[in-house]
């Protein structure tokens, strides 16, 4: 875990750097341009590849058994041309037919969705994947490498050509393109091969396509759903209240979510490919096993992530965002609560995943998103943005136990309600602490000084975090040792 943990920080700090320094180099206009372009990709991403990935990730290790992941893999390319043809062909309707005026221009949109559709695509099946296939150290570096080029190419576009979302974004893309293509040439030599000489792609029978269906539809319902959830709120800030307040709140809420994606992507990286090892075959018991690992090693850390950012708010914009940002401190608080939520669901529904059934996700987002909706359209006009952070907050806490109800009538899914009392009881103590050196170190906002509060925290923080994971290492050591 150590390895994975080192490449998951530095990619971490990375993207920490690359939030500051767009913040410092792009107006909250442009960064509010940024988010309506990003959530335009994850909705085609998330509605029409996503569910592909979730069941390539469920194959990919009896693929790789049989030799034929490769010629697997050959379906999803083509299939991902198709999806960029595709929503290239929906973006020139909705505005030529002007449904929707984006506030960039058409020709840049479909240049930075259909790339991203692409390269990010491809970037981010081959490189998780190597560390599904246990190639970790390739993982960590081509992961690290990707921040890092990406980081390097947008700054060079906008200082050297023009501050804006347009340049930031397509440097962004350059980076994910050729560290992409690198792991794809890696990831495709770790595969094993049944038959090297042979280029055939094999023949999809009824029961292939009628399991992958099965598996995908309602992933990607599910997933359509929490787009709009999470993300469709943009549009509507856009239109009602405008680029600036979209990109302030954007930034605030970005520092949750980034903080959070960082801690997600370490225990993952590391819990992921283990829990769909062990849930490769079709032994009920092992399946309850596994996911009652998998929630007990993420969730109280999880809690107490959140927790952390909550305390550390003010230092966290001072520190992260320019100095145009300073409103953005108000939001990081619903973000913190709607990550945590949205995290917690996607761990809960991990049981469905080994259950195959996935059409349990269905009603938890189908209500999640209703309710963002009517929250969002209801509070915007009264409460500006703080209408729209608890809209998403609230409405993600109703997902998640939805989802909590409904799928432990289908795994027996238990709570770690110990760790979670211990986890709020380390959080709270976090909180006290924090508060307390607010008051003692408190220098006219003095960016040292911020610096030494968040130091202070973050080492008890991890503290904490080391004494809840300590069990879960220890019994993944005895399991390696046996």
């Amino acid at each position: 875990m150590l390895l994975i943990a080192i490449g998951r920080i530095a990619q971490f700090a990375l993207l920490l750097l690359t939030l500051r320094l767009a913040t410092s180099l792009l107006s909250p206009a442009e960064m509010g341009k940024i988010s309506i372009v990003t959530a335009t990709v994850a909705f085609f991403a998330l509605l029409l590849l996503n569910p592909v990935g979730m069941f390539m990730n469920r194959r990919l290790h009896a693929w790789d058994l049989r030799g034929q992941a490769t010629n697997y893999l050959m379906y999803f390319w083509r299939y991902l041309l198709i999806v960029n043809v595709f929503s290239a062909l929906v973006l020139f309707a909705l505005t030529g037919f002007n449904i929707w005026s984006p506030s960039i221009n058409i020709y840049w949109l479909l240049l930075l969705v259909c790339g991203n559709l692409i390269f990010g695509t491809i970037n981010q099946v081959v490189i998780p994947g190597l560390n599904l296939l246990g190639h970790r150290g390739w993982f960590s570096v081509l992961a690290v490498a990707t921040t890092a080029t990406s980081l390097i190419f947008a700054v060079v576009l906008v200082r050297e050509v023009s501050p804006n979302a347009e340049n930031w974004l397509s440097g962004l893309l350059i980076g994910q393109l050729i560290v992409g293509l690198i792991g794809k040439r890696i990831f495709f030599g770790k595969l094993q091969r049944a038959n090297p000489k042979s280029n055939r792609l094999p023949k999809l029978s009824h029961s292939h396509i009628q399991s992958f269906l099965g598996f995908a539809w309602p992933v990607a319902i599910a997933v359509g759903l929490g787009w709009i959830q999470s993300q469709g709120y943009r549009y509507l800030m856009e239109e009602r209240l405008g680029l600036i307040e979209l990109g302030l709140f954007v930034a605030g809420y970005g520092i949750s979510a980034g903080l959070i994606a960082g801690f997600e992507s370490i225990f993952t990286t590391y819990f992921q490919p283990k829990f769909y090892k062990r849930i490769s075959n079709d032994n009920i018991n092992e399946q309850y096993h596994a996911w009652i690992e998998y929630s007990q090693s993420i969730l109280p850390s999880l809690l107490l992530t959140s927790i952390l950012i909550m305390a550390t708010a003010p230092e966290l914009t001072q520190l992260l965002l320019g100095s145009d940002f300073k409103l953005s401190t108000q939001f990081v608080v619903w973000g913190a609560l709607a990550e945590l939520a949205r995290i917690s669901t996607a761990v809960f529904g991990m049981a469905a995943h080994a259950r195959m059934n996935t059409k349990l996700l269905l009603l938890p987002n189908l209500v999640g998103a209703a309710m963002s909706i009517l929250l969002i359209w209801y509070l915007t006009p009264v409460y500006g943005s703080h209408g729209i952070g608890f809209g998403l907050a609230f409405s993600s806490m109703v997902t998640l136990l939805l989802t909590i109800y409904i799928t432990k009538n289908h795994l027996s899914v238990v709570l770690p309600l110990k760790l979670f009392v211990k986890s709020a009881i380390m959080g709270a103590v976090l909180f006290v602490m924090a508060k307390i050196l607010s008051q003692l170190l408190d220098y006219d906002g003095s960016h040292l000084f911020a610096f030494i509060r968040l130091c202070v925290i973050g080492l008890l923080f991890l503290l904490f975090q080391y004494s809840m994971l300590l069990p879960v290492l220890r019994r993944e050591a005895v399991i390696s040792h046996n």
